[in-house]
Order: structure tokens, then C-alpha cells, then sequence
């Protein structure tokens, strides 16, 4: 384990000087979710983040293997067994130690929400489910366990702290990663389209002040699968650039999808307010990075409108 003493302190001079002028917005915004979901102080947060090139997933994933552990929450109760197997037993499959969609419908009805509920995704979540419309004996009462619930009042009482998870940007966005990997049929690395359409409908409402934009977009335009890279750089968009994307960063490591989604929302504004002058069109110019590339992009949106 690493040794950080007072260094990473909110307000100590190390933090104020690191998290003010030497890392930019997402990094400390990525230090920020690294810190919430860890608990680790602020400068081993930076350290394993800089050392897996500012990947929030990687660097987690390896703090964790690594054994490190600072603010554990606390552990929920303890749960009684033989309740906890009378409560899989109910909604058991009967012909398998499972349970399947029956079941599953059942025990949405008896939370009183919608199968189609989000919540779902975060009991699925819980349960560490790996295939969508069924849970498996050791997924439901492994979830069960984690919750602290061993029958249906329990978990009943615990809906709506499930769904403050969907409003919380760091918790939603474990959900959200659980969610690409847990919809993937057996083989698969891309998820389709429309149902990327539908679960962003379910987890970014609250979190994409463009959902409805994007999806458009992407229903015309998109005619390919979506993969994890995009599927995740997209809940960074929503969550970690203004609504009015004025400062997306067109030479960021972006994916081609949502660099194009920047350039028709920005060229759409232009086109709204009919060009209007050399401050306004300052505003929106693409980088000199790729400005030709960008301004053909543009042309032929145009073209198509």
C-alpha cells in the first residue's frame, strides 16, 4: 500500500495546487469519482490514475486488486439464511435452481415497479447477474446479501435507495458500465443500436441534458453496433462536457461517433442563427487540427439537410 499522510488532504497545499492548476476539468472530475468510489485520498487517486493514463475503469479495477482499502461503508446486516433460501424459493423456476422471467415478473409485481423499471438494473447490478431475464441462486442471494435483504419487505423498503443510485452521477455510472457488459449475448463485443437506444433512455435522462438529440442522431446515422469505448466515452459527454459543449475538446481522445454528434449539434446552432457574424462562428470553429476534415463533416451535413 502507498503511504500519502496529510499530502492528499482537502486544502492541504498539495491538493490545492494539483486539483486547481495542474489537472484539467475531467481529470479532477475523474479524481473526484475515483475518490467516491475508493475512498482513497486525493494524491493516490491522481498517482493510480496517471500511472493507467487517466482510465477511471482500469485504474479502480487494479486498486482494488491491489488490496488497497480506506473507507470501506459499512457492512449492511447480516442476513438469516434460512429466510434468505425461503425468499429465492418463492420465485423460483420450477424446473431449474433459477430465477427465470416468470419469476422475475412476479417479484417485480411484489416490489410494485415495472419489469421495465431501471431499478432493475440496479438490483441486476447488485446481484453481479450476468445474463439479462434470469438470476441464478448464488447471483440473487449473493445480491440478497450484499443489500441485507432475506425477503420481500426488506427489499421493498430498499426500491427507492436503488433508484437515488440512477440520480447519483458516480453511482449511475457503475450501473451504466455493469449494464453494456450484462445486455452483450454470449461472443458479442458491440451492443445494437437500438438497444443502446433503450437503456439510454432508462440511465441518462437525468444525466444528458442532449439525450434526445443523440439518440436522433444516432438513429439516422449510426449504422453499426455501439462498442464499450463509445458506449462509456458517451456517459463522459453527458455527465463531464457543458450541455452547450463549448468546451469539448475536438482533440481529445474522443470516438469518431460523438466527434460527429459535436459537429452536427454545433453546426445545427450555426445554422439556426443564420451564420451570424465573426464572434459567433469564432465560437463554434473547429480546431486547426483537423480543420479540413472537420469542415467537410460540416458541408455535408449541410448537404443532407
Amino acid at each position: 500500500p502507498i503511504s500519502c499522510g496529510a499530502a492528499g488532504r482537502p486544502g492541504s497545499t498539495w491538493h490545492r495546487r494539483v486539483m486547481s492548476s495542474v489537472l484539467n476539468r475531467q481529470q479532477r472530475d475523474k479524481v473526484a469519482n475515483f475518490q467516491a468510489v475508493t475512498g482513497a485520498p486525493a494524491k493516490l487517486a491522481t498517482e493510480f490514475l496517471k500511472r493507467y493514463s487517466w482510465s477511471l475503469d482500469q485504474a479502480v479495477d487494479i486498486f482494488f486488486t491491489e488490496g488497497h482499502s480506506f473507507s470501506a461503508k459499512a457492512a449492511p446486516p447480516a442476513v438469516d439464511a434460512r429466510k434468505l433460501d425461503t425468499f429465492f424459493r418463492k420465485y423460483k423456476d420450477a424446473q431449474a435452481d433459477c430465477i427465470s422471467s416468470d419469476g422475475i415478473q412476479e417479484l417485480c409485481a411484489d416490489l410494485s415497479i415495472s419489469a421495465l423499471d431501471p431499478v432493475t438494473l440496479v438490483l441486476s447490478y447488485h446481484c453481479r447477474a450476468e445474463s439479462m431475464g434470469v438470476f441464478t441462486r448464488d447471483e440473487f442471494c449473493g445480491g440478497m446479501q450484499r443489500l441485507g435483504c432475506d425477503e420481500i419487505l426488506k427489499l421493498r423498503g430498499k426500491v427507492e435507495e436503488l433508484r437515488g443510485a440512477l440520480q447519483d452521477r458516480v453511482a449511475c455510472k457503475e450501473v451504466y458500465a455493469y449494464t453494456f457488459q450484462f445486455a452483450l449475448d454470449q461472443g458479442q463485443k458491440c451492443l445494437p443500436v437500438e438497444m443502446c437506444v433503450e437503456f439510454w433512455k432508462l440511465l441518462l435522462r437525468n444525466h444528458f441534458a442532449l439525450l434526445d438529440t443523440w439518440i436522433g442522431f444516432v438513429e439516422q446515422r449510426c449504422k453499426n453496433a455501439i462498442s464499450k469505448d463509445t458506449w462509456m466515452m458517451l456517459y463522459d459527454l453527458a455527465t463531464q462536457v457543458k450541455p452547450d459543449l463549448s468546451d469539448y475538446d475536438m482533440n481529445g481522445a474522443w470516438p469518431v461517433l460523438i466527434d460527429e454528434f459535436v459537429e452536427f449539434v454545433r453546426s445545427q446552432a450555426l445554422e439556426r442563427i443564420g451564420g451570424g457574424g465573426r464572434a459567433l462562428r469564432a465560437a463554434f470553429s473547429v480546431p486547426t487540427a483537423r480543420p479540413l476534415a472537420r469542415l467537410s463533416a460540416i458541408g455535408q451535413l449541410r448537404m443532407v439537410r
